[in-house]
């Protein structure tokens, strides 16, 4: 594979991890820009408001940027790099089965005969 096929590989597959990880952030998170320098440092930036990627990347000598917002009950990660973008986006709503349980549930209990012998709850085998 050619390493301009690696690093969109590369670039597309961090979008889609910070966005999985986005995605299960508190409701009230605020916006940031993740920086990845050229030397492969990481910084978090909370405001970055008014800056465009494309410049912010030149102020900050950024091989790749990535901002993450959030949109009502939704998360936007939108990547940059030098010839590259994408956006990505996903409902920020948690699955059905994550959410707290309301209500009234059936619940079931064992209940263990204190009557017999111990030979009455163990297996039987039966020759034939």
């Amino acid at each position: 594979m050619p390493a301009e096929e690696s690093f969109v590989d590369s670039f597309l597959r961090d979008a889609e991890r910070i966005l999985e990880t986005a995605s299960t952030a508190a409701a009230g998170s605020p916006d940031y820009v993740i920086c990845v320098a050229r030397t492969g440092s990481i910084r978090i930036l909370s405001d970055s408001t008014g800056w465009a990627l494309p410049a912010l990347a030149l102020e900050l000598g950024a091989a790749a940027l990535y901002r993450v917002r959030r949109e009502g009950a939704g998360v936007q990660v939108e990547g940059w790099s030098y010839g590259r973008k994408c956006v990505l986006s996903r409902d920020a709503v948690p699955a059905w089965w994550a959410q707290p349980r309301t209500g009234n549930y059936a619940s079931m209990q064992l209940l263990e005969l204190a009557a017999g012998s111990q030979n009455d709850r163990a297996p039987h085998v039966r020759n034939s």
